[in-house]
């Protein structure tokens, strides 16, 4: 893969092969994004190289959005102004962004992609696909992984501004993973396969079992953790209706959030 890699192939490497990870302080997530290459099994790796590529493939990637975003505000013919008030970013953080000068967490491209009436892949996706046949295909992105080995993937999702996801996560005992309020009536399904897993949501806690399912409406803070020695596995749906989000209310895929200064 080299420069003259056309840039949708490009980005889908790069949300391919790259791992996100971040470091939560009490209230705000700390602006750190593209941390980890995600390793081949039974590959050894050169940590020089693997370190270079990586900051290769997050600069290569910030570029690529930056013109993205300022293609479809200006296809939309939307001000600065008015894509912060739909993304609920500041207009210093789109201004950032559009000039290639931070690269978004996957929180953010969620806000934007919501914004711009797209899915996250379409974002990605200078040419996304407007076939809609009875059955597509789609791609499996892991968008999260901890220290630890806890990691979320996105198998699924709908295009548009109401969103609706399908998840399948993995929390390691002493991983906490906080999310702040989505969209208003935000609705959430989750059914526990392996282990034991503590949900809070504003101030209700439960504890559901290997077995076990809950619904929840996800628009207040709320966080997932194991809740026993051996690793929490579930699967989630998400679904998320569309309209104009107050600042601070994420979008439905941002549970993989960030702040970029």
């Amino acid at each position: 893969m080299d420069a003259s890699t056309p840039r949708p192939q490009w980005i889908a490497f790069v949300s391919k092969r790259i791992g996100y990870s971040f470091l939560t302080g009490s209230c705000n997530f700390v602006p750190v994004i593209i941390l980890t290459a995600i390793r081949e099994p039974r590959t050894q790796v050169n940590i020089m190289t693997n370190v270079t590529e990586a900051f290769d493939a997050e600069q290569a990637l910030g570029q690529a959005i930056a013109a993205r975003i300022r293609d479809l505000r200006r296809d939309q013919s939307l001000t600065l102004d008015r894509l912060a008030k739909l993304s609920g970013l500041s207009k210093g953080t789109v201004v950032a962004l559009e000039q290639g000068r931070a690269n978004p967490s996957i929180g953010i491209l969620c806000r934007l992609a919501a914004a711009f009436s797209l899915s996250v892949a379409d974002l990605l996706n200078e040419h996304p696909s407007t076939v809609r046949l009875p059955i597509e295909r789609t791609e499996t992105r892991r968008l999260w992984t901890s220290a630890k080995g806890s990691s979320a993937q996105l198998h699924s999702s709908t295009s548009g501004r109401t969103m609706f996801e399908l998840w399948s996560w993995v929390m390691m005992p002493g991983d906490v993973f906080s999310a702040d309020a989505h969209s208003p009536d935000t609705r959430e399904l989750i059914s526990v396969s392996q282990g034991a897993l503590s949900v809070v949501v504003g101030n209700h806690v439960e504890i559901l079992s290997e077995g076990e399912s809950a619904r929840l409406v996800t628009d207040q803070p709320h966080s997932y953790a194991a809740a026993s020695d051996v690793p929490a596995h579930f699967t989630m749906a998400v679904l998320e209706r569309g309209g104009y989000r107050n600042p601070g209310h994420s979008s439905t895929a941002a549970k993989i959030q960030g702040h970029v200064p």
